[in-house]
């Protein structure tokens, strides 16, 4: 670590709440998605014209491909919408947290530890819109 500590208590309790914040983006992260999805999930049932069986062996039900398409299903209070919100916001919920740690980094000046993170939020993304891409 670069940055100059007064006291190696001033940098253990630095890096506790750096490791709060954290878990904080995890757990908030987790908690928001799970919610999204169990909104998206009663939606679902409550405007359905057939029963659950039906509901999960037919292929009308078509997801949202663009983020386009993803508003217009939220604004028509669709739960199929509301459901891939909260996979969207689960999957985003670690690219959140590389990028706290990007930031906790570059305050305690660790260039190396900052390199190295940002390599792996670049490839993170670039996972994601590869995988937006291919289809």
């Amino acid at each position: 670590m670069s940055k100059t500590w007064q006291t190696k208590q001033h940098q253990d309790i630095y890096i506790r709440r750096v490791e709060l914040l954290v878990s904080l983006v995890l757990q908030v992260g987790v908690l928001l998605s799970s919610t999204v999805i169990f909104i998206g999930l009663v939606l679902f049932f409550v405007h359905a014209k057939s029963g659950p069986y039906k509901l999960f062996t037919t292929t009308h039900y078509a997801f949202p491909h663009s983020i386009r398409e993803l508003t217009l299903s939220l604004k028509a209070k669709s739960g199929i919408g509301f459901i891939e919100l909260g996979v969207l916001l689960l999957i985003l919920t670690p690219i959140t947290r590389v990028a706290v740690s990007i930031l906790s980094f570059l305050i305690i000046r660790d260039k190396l530890m900052t390199l190295i993170t940002l390599f792996v939020l670049i490839v993170l993304i670039s996972s994601f819109w590869l995988g937006m891409a291919v289809r």
